[in-house]
C-alpha cells in the first residue's frame, strides 16, 4: 500500500512515530534501534513502510529507516510462529547484519534477547532461514562477496578456533568477515586477523 512515507518527524514515543506529510500526520510503529537512530524533531526523513493488517493487532503501519531493516522484517515473518510484533521485537535489538550473523552462526542466545522471543522461537528462524540469508550482505567493497569463503577449511578451523575461544559464532562471523582479503589467508594469518578485529 505504501512503499515509504517521506516527510517531517513530528512525535515519537517508545514504539511510534509520527510523519507529517501533506498535512496527514502517519503514525508507524517502529523498532527501538530506529526510535534512537532518528534525527531531531522537525527534521525530514524518508521512512520504509509496512502495511499489516490482523484481527489480532488490527491496522498497523510499521516503518523502518533502511529497505535492508524492511527485508529482514518481512523476512522473518515468514518463519512458521513469527509475527509483526516479535520481528519489530527482534530488530530492536539486532541489526538486519547482526541477525543475518546470528542465523548463519545459529546463535540462538542472541536471538532470544529479543523481547518474547524465546529458544524454541529461535531455533525455528534459524532453521527456516539459514538457507534464506545472504552472508555478503552489508560487506564492504573490500571484502569478496563469493560464498567459497565461507565453505573454506581455513574459515572453518578459524570459525572453530574462535568460539572455542568463548565468542559466540555471531561474533567471529563478523570478525572473519571484516578481514580484507580473507580468502587468500592460511588458518593461522586468518585467525591473527580476525582476533585483531575483535580487539577494536
Amino acid at each position: 500500500m505504501y512503499a515509504y512515507i517521506k516527510g517531517t518527524l513530528a512525535g515519537e514515543s517508545a514504539s511510534n512515530i509520527i510523519i507529517d506529510n501533506g498535512g496527514i500526520g502517519y503514525l508507524i510503529t517502529v523498532s527501538a534501534r530506529t526510535v534512537s537512530s532518528l534525527p531531531p524533531k522537525g527534521s525530514e526523513l524518508t521512512i520504509y513502510t509496512e502495511f499489516i493488517a490482523s484481527e489480532n493487532t488490527g491496522v498497523v503501519l510499521y516503518g523502518f529507516l533502511s529497505q535492508e531493516e524492511k527485508e529482514m522484517f518481512i523476512l522473518l515473518q515468514s518463519v512458521n510462529g513469527v509475527g509483526p510484533k516479535a520481528a519489530i521485537n527482534i530488530l530492536s535489538v539486532m541489526t538486519p547484519e547482526e541477525l543475518t550473523l546470528a542465523i548463519a552462526g545459529e546463535d540462538e542466545k542472541a536471538i532470544t534477547r529479543a523481547n518474547g522471543v524465546g529458544p524454541k522461537a529461535a531455533k525455528r528462524i534459524i532453521l527456516e532461514l539459514k538457507d534464506k540469508v545472504d552472508l555478503s550482505f552489508g560487506v564492504s567493497d573490500n571484502y569478496p562477496a563469493s560464498d567459497t569463503n565461507m565453505e573454506s577449511s581455513s574459515f572453518e578451523d578459524v570459525l572453530l578456533a574462535l568460539t572455542s575461544m568463548g565468542y559466540s559464532s555471531s561474533e567471529a562471523l563478523g570478525a572473519i568477515r571484516k578481514v580484507e582479503n580473507a580468502d587468500d589467508m592460511n588458518s593461522s594469518i586468518l585467525l591473527r586477523e580476525a582476533l585483531k578485529k575483535l580487539a577494536l
